[in-house]
């Protein structure tokens, strides 16, 4: 792993507050404008590397590191940054809620016009989508991690006061943010003979089957699933459609909070039907929600541990569904054959790479506890991330005439269905497609223990990061920062001044996760443990032999046998979690044993 995730994030921490402080303070210069979503983004490049990895935390003023506090002093001293992050947290609450305390989640600028000539509605500019949501999940944790930490090392009064208003007011938001993600959930019904049906057993149909058995054997496949998404509070028209087994059905997460027969009015405007871009940005802010961090530091009150557990049975059974399509069938995967072609919209790599997150998501849960998920499911996969990445211009040249630059500049466009009963229908823009593919690569690298696969993934990943960063920003406050595809990419505009808060945030989780798996223990190796057993069974036998020799007390083969032990010992303690160390300890004992018994056979000969 060289990516070298700590220095590369206090860089991008260098840059950021380079670009963001000014004569008048804490500012957006992004080029998205200041809205919920990008003023979110540019705090959680702060505050989310600090919440997940240790060593980066600058809450207790006493405990910063040295490069830490540098890469921070453009807010002040030890104990003034975090006093300063801390007031700019509140600015960022106090300008997302209502006079009364309401969090409110606007899109703003994020939103554009299907038609270029027309612009949203003010109704429209405060939509709240699943992307604000996410975002406001992780910045609210990370946020409460922060200020309940630094409360503890202050000792003034009005300062403690006030931290305690910003975690009341970040607790508001958290709980706010899952309500607006359980109400974004949506189950999309439809008959085999549609066009949705069609397209959907088109995209799993790969040994060319009838279309009724196909349909019968996917209905059999996703029994279990139905039978999950029957359990849930769902519309009266929904669960009626549902019960009917003879109708296909998808799952996922809509654009927004999803409206109803009974409530179609703002922020209740997005049609029921489930977007692969927001499932994939919803399933990335709830598992947040289960992370090592948030159980060990309690940030979840009981009706926030209520909440989370119902987005978990949605996250568990919109992961199962998505999986099967993608893995449905024989031995080649649907996911395989791309693009993905999903019911509503064209074919896209971008699809493709969005299933394949679920997929990554999927095998992160089933595969959680030893880390290790079957060579069978991660194959297929690696292949799929290896192709997206020639396929997005990123590992192979791209071709003038393919629309592959397009993927990353301006990106992909996705309509957002519903939204134009409050004016001009509207989309959403999304260009993380290369740190989105970095991503899943890193995780699913964690999660195999074959080497040759594992270096084949670092290896692209290492490719991809090459990438990112030469799409940094070269000139200006924004130097250092995201995104000009134009370095990497002919373009015909000129690069852009202003940071895309939007990819450097996307870039920052990528850091995070890298960061993440060095710091975790390499998972253990079955051969390696039955070897250092092996080992350590003959290393104990020799030893038990050298002891019969009776050496003399203070002779150097007495200091020898005293060395061994200690090693020995040692490889016992780690051969479980860290079996090639042990194997190292056994050989090295081993060796040295070796030396002792050739020296007494060279005593005798000599004798």
């Amino acid at each position: 792993m060289m990516i070298q995730p700590r220095g590369r994030l206090l860089d991008v921490w260098s840059s950021l507050l380079r670009c963001s402080l000014d004569d008048h303070g804490w500012n957006n210069p992004g080029r998205d404008g200041s809205n919920a979503i990008s003023d979110a983004e540019q705090l959680v490049c702060l505050l989310y590397p600090a919440f997940k990895i240790p060593g980066l935390e600058f809450s207790a003023p006493d405990a910063t590191e040295p490069d830490v506090q540098e890469a921070l002093s453009p807010l002040g001293d030890w104990t003034g940054a975090p006093r300063a992050l801390a007031r700019i947290v509140e600015g960022y609450l106090a300008t997302y809620s209502t006079a009364d305390g309401v969090p409110v989640f606007p899109a703003g600028d994020r939103l554009r016009a299907q038609d270029e000539g027309s612009v949203p509605s003010l109704e429209q500019a405060g939509l709240e989508t699943v992307e604000a949501y996410s975002m406001s999940v992780t910045l609210s944790l990370s946020g409460l991690a922060f200020v309940r930490s630094f409360a503890k090392h202050v000792r003034g009064a009005e300062l403690g006061t006030a931290l305690r208003a910003t975690e009341e007011t970040l607790d508001r938001r958290l709980t706010r943010a899952m309500h607006g993600l359980l109400e974004s959930f949506a189950v999309d019904v439809f008959r085999e003979d549609s066009a949705m049906g069609d397209t959907l057993l088109r995209t799993l149909n790969q040994s060319r089957e009838s279309p009724a058995v196909l349909a019968d054997r996917l209905r059999a496949v996703l029994r279990p699933v139905r039978a999950g998404l029957r359990g849930l509070p769902l519309s009266a028209s929904s669960a009626r459609l549902l019960a009917d087994e003879s109708l296909l059905f998808q799952c996922g997460w809509a654009w927004g909070p999803v409206r109803s027969a009974e409530d179609d009015r703002p922020p209740r405007a997005a049609d029921p039907v489930p977007s692969l871009h927001f499932t994939v940005v919803a399933m990335d802010g709830i598992v947040d929600f289960f992370s090592r961090q948030t159980l060990l530091l309690g940030l979840l009150g009981p009706e926030q541990q209520a909440l989370a557990h119902a987005l978990r049975l949605r996250w568990e059974l919109t992961q199962s569904y998505w999986s099967a399509l993608a893995r449905f069938g024989g031995a080649r995967w649907p996911l395989e054959d791309m693009p993905w072609r999903t019911a509503r919209t064209e074919e896209s790599e971008y699809a493709t790479l969005q299933v394949a997150s679920i997929v990554v998501h999927n095998l992160m849960r089933q595969h959680g506890v030893d880390g290790v998920a079957p060579v069978d499911d991660l194959t297929p996969l690696a292949d799929v991330l290896e192709e997206l990445a020639a396929r997005g211009g990123i590992t192979r040249r791209p071709s003038a005439r393919g629309g592959v630059v397009e993927i990353h500049e301006p990106g992909e466009t996705l309509p957002l269905p519903g939204s134009e009963r409050h004016g001009p229908a509207l989309t959403w823009r999304v260009s993380d497609y290369a740190p989105m593919l970095l991503k899943r690569m890193l995780q699913a690298a964690a999660l195999t223990q074959d080497l040759r696969q594992r270096d084949r993934l670092l290896s692209l990943a290492g490719e991809i990061t090459d990438h990112l960063w030469r799409r940094r920003l070269t000139g200006g406050p924004a130097a250092g920062l995201w995104d000009a595809p134009g370095a990497v990419y002919a373009l015909s505009r000129p690069a852009p001044a202003a940071p895309s808060w939007h990819l450097t945030e996307r870039v920052v989780e990528v850091l995070v996760v890298a960061a993440t798996t060095v710091s975790s223990p390499p998972a253990r190796s079955a051969q390696l443990f039955e070897i250092a057993g092996e080992l350590l069974r003959e290393a104990d036998h020799l030893f038990a032999q050298e002891l019969m020799s009776r050496p003399v007390a203070g002779s150097a083969a007495e200091t020898v046998l005293i060395r061994i032990e200690a090693t020995l010992r040692r490889a016992r303690d780690v051969v479980d979690s860290r079996p090639g160390v042990a194997v190292a300890l056994a050989g090295e004992a081993l060796r040295e044993l070796d030396g002792l018994a050739l020296a007494r056979a060279r005593a005798a000969r000599e004798g």
